[in-house]
């Protein structure tokens, strides 16, 4: 009896259906439009999006960008937590989701 050799057949992942659509960010949830947070507080807003590949998210409030030098703010990968809510935190935050594709502002 004869044994053929053995066939190694690499497919493209698109062909094994293991790949999702890839593209601009999305909206992964329902935005709540508003949230009250207590004086001294720690509150956390979440950024509803997802993407392929995953978005990079930049936070402003009132305009202005949120960064390192805000101490009592800390980026994550899905929201901004604010620590020590003060009267002065009020105001409008908005998410910006960016990868490959495009961009999606919450």
């Amino acid at each position: 009896m004869m044994r053929c050799p053995a066939l190694l057949l690499l497919l493209p992942p698109l062909l094994l259906g293991a790949t999702a659509a890839r593209g601009p960010p999305r909206m992964a949830d329902k935005v709540v439009p508003r949230q009250v947070a207590r004086l001294g507080r720690t509150v956390r807003l979440q950024c509803p999006v997802e993407g392929d590949p995953p978005p990079l998210t930049m936070w402003t409030k009132d305009g202005r960008t949120i960064h390192s030098g805000w101490s009592r703010f800390r980026v994550l990968p899905q929201g901004l937590k604010v620590k020590e809510v003060e009267a002065e935190d009020a105001g409008v935050y908005v998410c910006k989701a960016t990868n490959g594709f495009g961009s999606l502002s919450v």
